[in-house]
């Protein structure tokens, strides 16, 4: 914490020295607001994080089937033209919108800044604002499609500052629109606790709400954004205003999924991930979804030599090996990696005291003889894990699951008075969720489709498997682990 703490005020410190924006602050569109706002603004706060929601669901959306048609088109293997023709097509359609073709920090800048009698490309003028406003909503509506499109592309492409200006765009143009109203229409009993004499509706603020709103949808985080934003504008004031606008963005973008943006890139890329925030409900044991002992590939802690490990990190596809006492008990006594193994085995092969049938040990206190007093014993025991994370046959796979989520391990041993009865990974924790979640998506069907899908098919005679006690099958016989 207190290394954080040094690093943050260091490159505070550094940022305040050299001025990399030229404006005396520490980030490019730090504003600060002169106003407060009204309770009936919070009708209008609201709003905006609820088309901003659904906005930023529709990016995410877009985006990651984009990125999937991608990797399984031939573009995969057009990715310098691809972005090539994408940069000139953007450069194209920017020319025509002076809010796409200004540089997007500077944008989110002129959005987020005050009216205080400078113009700033239509934003603060009286002429054409209704021009204006339809100009901003549709550069929100192309900047979603070029962000969607250039994210995953073979150049560096993010979504959260392109996020931040969508958000902004839709905020300052339905600012604009109740501003106009209180103007035209300022006696409305909405308005009624305006002061005549003092502007009362702020446009910028609007803005703030919308990149807040968008940022909640796209990325599903919530304290963080306020944080961010509170240390933009460094008025405390605005939190509240904030707070509402992320908490029902977010709430509509998690009616439609509850994963963002990047927990989408890592299902996409098939990564083994378990997200904190979501609670699984599985059912079954551990004895239903582990690999099982027999299938397993082990080491011994003795009777190995060095040519059956070349052999075995050769021709074994796995990233790690349990450690038994012999084959004939299944004593575990730890867990070693295969790179361990590799970088231990490469070693012994480059020296002169070691052959093929040079003995290994992986065990303290196994008593290893070499075959001849010219060779030396392969010494695999540092590199062994003798406490690996074990847990007993039986076990609910809730918990099971609950253990990978919290001590973010890749796999566990399951063991019987310490025995060892099999291992289940990450993966397949990971494969039972999606399983179950496309069986519950299957059971919610209405009932003539249901009825319809459970028909048998045509290319086999036997009916589909029942499902027992009326609850989903943990896996289907498609399973490896099976």
């Amino acid at each position: 914490m207190w290394r954080s703490l040094f690093c943050a005020t260091a490159a505070a410190v550094t940022l305040k020295l050299l001025n990399p924006f030229r404006n005396g602050k520490l980030v490019p569109f730090q504003v600060t607001y002169d106003r407060t706002w009204d309770l009936f603004e919070l009708w209008f706060f609201v709003t905006i994080g609820l088309v901003c929601g659904v906005v930023g669901m529709l990016q995410n959306r877009l985006t990651l089937y984009l990125m999937e048609y991608r990797q399984r088109s031939v573009l995969k293997n057009f990715a310098r033209g691809e972005v090539v023709v994408v940069a000139l097509g953007t450069a194209l359609i920017s020319y025509l919108s002076v809010y796409l073709r200004a540089d997007m920090v500077t944008l989110v800048s002129n959005l987020f800044t005050e009216c205080t009698g400078q113009e700033t490309d239509g934003l603060c003028g009286h002429k054409d604002r209704a021009g204006n406003v339809a100009s901003l909503l549709v550069t929100s509506v192309l900047r979603v499609l070029l962000t969607s499109v250039a994210c995953g592309l073979a150049v560096p492409a993010g979504m959260f500052t392109p996020s931040m200006a969508t958000g902004a765009s839709i905020g300052r143009a339905f600012g604009m629109v109740v501003q106009t109203m209180h103007e035209n229409h300022a006696s409305w009993r909405l308005f009624a606790a305006c002061r005549p004499d003092v502007p009362c509706i702020t446009p910028g603020v609007y803005a703030l709400v919308g990149a807040a709103s968008m940022l909640a949808s796209t990325t599903r985080m919530t304290v963080t954004v306020v944080v961010i934003m509170f240390e933009l504008t460094d008025a405390l004031i605005y939190v509240l205003p904030i707070m509402l606008a992320v908490t029902v963005s977010k709430s509509v973008a998690d009616a439609f999924g509850k994963d963002g943006y990047f927990e989408g890139i890592i299902h996409l890329n098939g990564y083994p991930f378990l997200s904190m925030d979501q609670e699984y409900v599985l059912h079954g044991s551990s004895d239903e979804l582990m690999v099982r002992a027999s299938e397993m590939t082990v080491v011994t802690a003795t009777g190995e030599t060095l040519q059956s490990i070349s052999e075995l990190l050769r021709e074994s596809p796995f990233s790690g090996f349990p450690v038994v006492r012999s084959r004939e008990s299944m004593q575990l006594i730890g867990y070693i990696s295969k790179s361990d193994m590799a970088m231990v085995a490469e070693r012994a092969r480059i020296s002169s005291l070691h052959t093929d049938a040079s003995p290994c040990c992986f065990a303290h206190g196994s008593n290893v003889e070499p075959p001849s007093t010219q060779l030396q014993v392969v010494d695999f025991r540092p590199w062994v894990d003798s406490t690996p994370i074990t847990i007993s046959h039986g076990t609910n796979i809730n918990l099971v699951a609950e253990t990978f989520r919290q001590l973010g391990v890749r796999y566990l041993l399951i063991v019987h008075h310490g025995a060892l009865l099999g291992i289940i990974t990450k993966k397949d924790i990971v494969r039972v969720v999606r399983m179950q979640s496309r069986n519950y998506a299957r059971a919610a069907l209405p009932p003539l489709l249901a009825w319809f899908s459970s028909l048998p098919s045509r290319q086999t005679d036997s009916p589909l498997p029942q499902q027992q006690h009326g609850r989903p099958p943990i896996l289907s016989s498609e399973s490896p682990v099976l």
